[in-house]
């Protein structure tokens, strides 16, 4: 007999109806900033979503840097009907339930999953993570010559695929995101939505005037970011 590896994850399977649609999510801790909304039947960030969803279609070509468990997809995908959706997302407990959450809407046809395990930044390097307690979404990459994650450009990372919207949300690392991806944004000049932090507010609005991008709407949920929809001009 070959080899099993067998991993369990404890927790708790939750369905409910959203928008006419049978949403499911895997529950591994319900403290979890995100999770705690799943636990109660009900998507994360729902005015961000709901924002979001004015300017996607269901032909867009959706980017999700940093998905985290995959509320976002899960919504765009389900409600919104996204049928062309890439994910980013370099932490391994997130990425399990992402998966997870992924496999119980039946989304692995409609979600490329091949950048698992990818950190973006401006250029390749190696980093460490930080994690925080009972937020898997609020784990950040610290910049270590010997850290065990590698971090790409996305202008490498993605050559030359194409993409209508992309949603950033690296905790701080958003700037250099962008830059690593210039090339693909001059090309395909997609909407972008951006967590942006405060001390990179002015950095990134200076980028969206060089890059002859408007900011169309913008949502605070914490007082130490702010979410940006911008578009080009």
């Amino acid at each position: 007999m070959e080899d099993m590896i067998i991993k369990r994850i404890p927790g708790t399977f939750v369905e409910a109806s959203i928008r006419g649609q049978t949403i499911r999510f895997f529950v591994h801790n319900n403290q979890d900033l995100i999770q705690r909304h799943h636990i109660e039947g009900e998507f994360y960030e729902p005015e961000e979503l709901w924002i979001m969803s004015r300017y996607v279609t269901s032909g867009s070509r959706y980017l999700d840097v940093g998905a985290n468990v995959g509320n976002h997809v899960v919504y765009l995908a389900k409600c919104i009907g996204l049928k062309d959706i890439v994910v980013v997302e370099p932490n391994g407990p997130a990425i399990a339930l992402l998966q997870l959450n992924l496999l119980l809407n039946g989304l692995e046809s409609v979600v490329d999953q091949s950048f698992l395990g990818c950190g973006l930044s401006d250029c390749e390097s190696r980093a460490d993570m930080e994690n925080t307690v009972n937020n898997l979404g609020g784990a950040k990459f610290v910049e270590d010559g010997g850290g065990p994650f590698t971090l790409q450009a996305g202008d490498v990372l993605f050559g030359d695929r194409d993409f209508d919207f992309i949603k950033i949300d690296t905790e701080g690392m958003e700037l250099k995101c962008l830059l690593g991806m210039e090339r693909l944004i001059r090309r395909c000049r997609p909407t972008l939505f951006v967590e942006v932090d405060e001390a990179n507010v002015e950095p990134f609005l200076g980028w969206c005037s060089v890059h002859d991008y408007v900011v169309r709407e913008r949502f605070r949920r914490y007082t130490v970011n702010e979410n940006y929809l911008v578009a080009p001009a």
